[in-house]
């Protein structure tokens, strides 16, 4: 049985391929693809993820959200501990992130 883990994370939204509009979330809670780097090796994991923007939170800027992600699967506290990198996909990459915290749950 796979456990969730969940962290807090600031993410900077990507321009939509073909056009410099920015990548929007398609609702406050939304399923994602997160792409995170395989510590002490080239490669990439993948992971299924829901994610929520929140609707109190204040964004810091145009260009960031702070969200919170829960992701499922083998090897996700290596791959998303606190200051790890990591992509958002969803067809194609919508934004950048980095993970600020982990929430215990």
């Amino acid at each position: 049985m796979l456990k969730p883990y969940k962290f807090q994370a600031i993410v900077t939204l990507l321009p939509q391929p073909g056009t410099a509009t920015r990548a929007v979330l398609p609702g406050p809670v939304c399923r994602l693809v997160v792409r995170a780097a395989q510590p002490g090796s080239d490669a990439s994991r993948l992971f299924s993820a829901l994610v929520s923007s929140g609707q109190d939170a204040v964004p810091p800027d145009e260009r960031h959200v702070m969200l919170t992600v829960t992701v499922l699967g083998d090897g996700a506290a290596e791959c998303l501990a606190a200051g790890s990198d990591f992509t958002l996909w969803r067809g194609s990459d919508i934004g950048r992130g980095v993970v600020t915290q982990r929430i215990f749950v």
